[in-house]
């Protein structure tokens, strides 16, 4: 194949390129999968209960939060100017047709005035007041006497503020009658209005989005709300408008666009690094070989139907970094033929000796990117994929496209120059490996101790777990997202899914009793995490809750009727039209996704009724699920993939040594850079999951080719020394830079704006440099210590050399 890539290279150039033209048009077929399946499995029961609430209830929330100034109330927004405004800014939301329903201000207080208020003007009749009565009843019965006379004053004051505004002047340009349905007897933000105006100087406007959306549409539905609440303005306030899927839309928006940035920066790094320390002809050649591989990569992958996620997008540097070693081995072998061993058949030569060699290491990356397999991550698996299909592309690319270009150069133009073995590379990489034979044991039982204090410390290491921390701090997304924490205390909200398993209406005395007391415990039980809870059930509930009164359940008729009474953006929040399922959504406080996953796990743990199923659900159960398949095998994907390619090692060296010896820098490299990453105290990004197989698989790449080219050297009769001095003094340059332009392609992913990505980059970079380093220092000793007692070349010395094809002559005789 040498022979022929090289003699007809113009053919194969014209069939390269239309080869990576027809691989190419693979790229438009790709997609970005942003929905819910990229976090969560299908089969998954949060997968399908989420999908079932979402259809319900509709999707994440975008919050407008009205901050009043100068000692203004929040009252003062309700003149005719304001209202008209807040009622114009829901309709253009509404009838944008990307939301799933607006509740203004304005829409919260009609709420409240439709309960206070009944249809015949008796008071009395309204849902509040029978709610009130009704309360009272109880306590009478119960004989709670203390509670029944809090409550009759209580509703006689109510009744006497309710009176003194007269029927016709009950609107929300009265100043009186707002205050009316906006404070309680006390003078407080009633305890059924708080999910919408936490306290007197602020309100929201919250805008729910459809359910199910993926991150491009709601997104995109997340811009027309930011751009339309623009006219949210109110004298003495301020208005922020942002949420969840603004967060999100920045995280994504970021990694589409990043994924070129950080890959031509990445591009820019590697041809400094070669133009600097590659010292060949053609010297850029490599990162040109490595670019058609990715372009054959990233076209299969669309053919293929590999969907490009959060995680996959990261592809591009590391295949970058990872892939282009193979290229710089190849061209630097066919140089080390024609210059230092003067072979007659130089392309020949390095094919046969550098070839198979490439074949073994590419089988030790798939064997380890299959390892990410095991992950409960739908996107970690993909980019597992991407990864599989990216480093065979390269590996092909490395093989064909050097070997036609060089063999055609070498043919019409031989390279000529001096024994490059004794320059600044090589002889560092000698020097790197000089250590005595006798270090070995010393070594290996350091690099055992170094190992399993690791492995015992991995476990330790603390995820990122809050999205916030993820997105560049400085970016205009968190700034809109900690005022509204530091204004009203929380952004984000988790849902809770109440369903009827037996197809009974949920409006019953003792299906309501259960979701008021259920919503009641988990205030109180995680008041550090919820800030207030929100339903059909909490509203009329709250209307009942007087100071000095015990508190008593609503009736369900009286549920029922407030639900009947609703406006249609809160019924479609609230519960369904059949009775069948409620939501009860709890506004959150600051907390990472670690500690949503105590109350998730706690909310799980309900015992419910017969006949009730009680479930977590919303954006904050995704991202806790995301979370707990993250960390459920974070250790396993990294020994999986060290066992699997322990595994081929084994089978295709058939020796138990040289596999052990090709493990022993990736050991030694988990070990050390866990040490270093658990005395820093530093918080691993989540992508940090599929690090492992990413250094396992760089790595492994680098010993098993140091470990063939020394039984290469070995067979033409060199002692153990000094094959492996020949080895490090040829291969040198090439390891070197092939180091460099290693950690260049992943470490550029550290200079990242976006926290999630730079963590990562940091992390894998630290982990491949100090695994090349020890490749580079640990092994060639360990290497001479066990060859010396006929361990690694063991029947590998005496195998019979093919005979090279001859070719004519052209200027010089060295075409092979």
């Amino acid at each position: 194949m040498a022979v022929n890539l090289g003699r007809h290279a113009g053919m194969v150039a014209a069939i390269g390129l239309v080869f990576t033209i027809a691989l190419g048009f693979g790229i438009t077929k790709l997609e970005f999968a942003t929905g819910q399946d990229s976090y969560l499995n299908k089969n998954d029961v949060v997968y399908k209960d989420n999908i079932a609430y979402q259809e319900l209830f509709g999707g994440q929330a975008m919050l407008s939060v009205i901050s009043m100034d100068n000692g203004a109330k929040i009252d003062s927004i309700f003149t005719k100017e304001g209202i008209a405004t807040m009622e114009a800014v829901a309709q253009d939301l509404r009838d944008s047709g990307q939301v799933l329903g607006v509740i203004s201000p304005v829409t919260a207080l009609d709420f409240s005035a439709s309960l206070v208020t009944s249809p015949d003007g008796n008071p009395f009749n309204a849902v509040a007041a029978k709610a009130l009565l009704n309360a009272q009843k109880v306590a009478e019965a119960s004989g709670d006497t203390v509670s029944a006379q809090a409550r009759t004053a209580d509703l006689a004051i109510t009744t006497q503020r309710l009176l003194a505004v007269p029927a016709d002047q009950q609107t929300l340009e009265n100043p009186e009658w707002v205050k009316f349905l906006l404070y309680d007897n006390a003078g407080e933000v009633r305890l059924a209005l708080r999910p919408f105006f936490p306290d007197d100087t602020h309100a929201q406007m919250i805008t729910r989005l459809p359910g199910n959306g993926s991150i491009e549409a709601e997104g995109a539905a997340s811009e027309t709300i930011v751009e339309t609440t623009k006219a949210l303005k109110f004298p003495d306030a301020q208005v922020t408008t942002t949420g969840a899927p603004v967060l999100l839309k920045g995280i994504n928006d970021y990694l589409k666009g990043g994924m070129l940035g950080l890959g031509a920066i990445a591009v820019a790094v590697m041809m400094v690094i070669l133009l600097l320390f590659f010292n060949v002809r053609w010297r850029l050649l490599p990162l040109l070989v490595v670019l058609i591989g990715v372009i054959w990569a990233f076209g299969l992958a669309g053919y293929l139907g590999v969907p490009l996620t959060l995680v996959t997008i990261a592809g591009l540097p590391v295949m970058l970094g990872i892939g282009i070693d193979y290229a710089i081995q190849m061209h630097s072998r066919i140089e080390e033929e024609v210059i230092i061993g003067r072979s007659p058949h130089p392309i020949q030569s390095a094919a046969r000796g550098l070839g198979p060699a490439l074949l073994v290491v590419t089988f030790d990356a798939v064997f380890a990117f299959l390892a990410i397999q095991i992950s409960k991550v739908p996107m970690i698996r993909e980019f597992g994929w991407l990864l599989i299909v990216g480093i065979i592309a390269i590996c092909i690319s490395s093989i064909v496209n050097p070997l036609a270009a060089l063999g055609i150069r070498e043919y019409k133009s031989p390279t000529k120059g001096r024994d490059f073995s004794e320059g600044k590379l090589g002889r560092l990489v000698v020097k790197m490996g000089s250590l005595p034979a006798t270090a070995a044991l010393w070594l290996a039982v350091a690099a055992v101790i170094v190992f399993v204090v690791g492995s015992v410390l991995e476990p330790q290491l603390k995820l990122e777990t809050d999205p916030i921390n993820w997105v560049n701090q400085d970016s205009q997304v968190i700034k809109d997202l900690r005022n509204i924490e530091s204004e009203i205390g929380g952004s984000s909200e988790l849902g809770v899914f109440v369903q009827s398993t037996d197809a009974a209406s949920l409006y019953s005395d003792s299906s309501v009793a259960f979701v008021d007391t259920f919503t009641r415990e988990q205030m109180a039980k995680y008041s550090k995490e919820l800030l207030v809870g929100s339903s059909i059930v909490a509203t009329v509930s709250d209307l009942t809750d007087i100071p000095g009164a015990k508190h008593i359940s609503p009736a369900a008729a009286d549920v029922q009727q407030a639900w009947d009474l609703a406006p249609k953006d809160i019924q479609l929040s609230t519960a369904s039209p059949n009775g069948e399922n409620f939501n009860i959504a709890f506004l959150t406080r600051p907390t990472s996704l670690e500690g949503q996953a105590v109350v998730v796990d706690g909310i799980r743990q309900t015992e419910a009724p017969t006949g009730i199923k009680v479930t977590p659900s919303g954006l904050a159960v995704v991202g806790v699920g995301l979370l707990q398949n993250l960390e459920a095998n974070l250790v396993q994907l990294t020994w999986l993939a060290v066992g699997l390619v322990f595994l081929f090692l084994w089978v295709r060296l058939r020796s138990l040594v040289r596999a052990v010896l090709s493990m022993v820098p990736v050991l030694i490299a988990s070990g050390v850079a866990t040490i270093a990453i658990y005395l820093l105290g530093i918080e691993l990004s989540p992508m940090t999951a599929v690090g492992g197989p990413l250094v396992v698989a760089t790595c492994t790449e680098f010993t098993s080719l140091i470990l063939l080219r020394y039984i290469e050297e070995r067979q033409r009769g060199l002692e153990p020394r000094e094959a492996i001095d020949i080895t490090a003094g040829r291969t040198g340059r090439a390891f070197i830079v092939s180091a460099m332009t290693a950690i260049a392609g992943v470490g550029v992913i550290a200079f990242s704006s976006l926290p999630l990505l730079a963590n990562f980059g940091l992390f894998v970079a630290l982990k491949i440099a100090i695994a090349l380093i020890a490749a580079l220092t640990i092994l060639p000793p360990l290497i001479v210590w066990a060859d010396k007692r006929g361990w690694v070349s063991k029947g590998m010395l005496d195998r019979p050399e093919a005979p090279f094809i001859e070719v004519p002559d052209h200027r010089a005789d060295v075409l092979s």
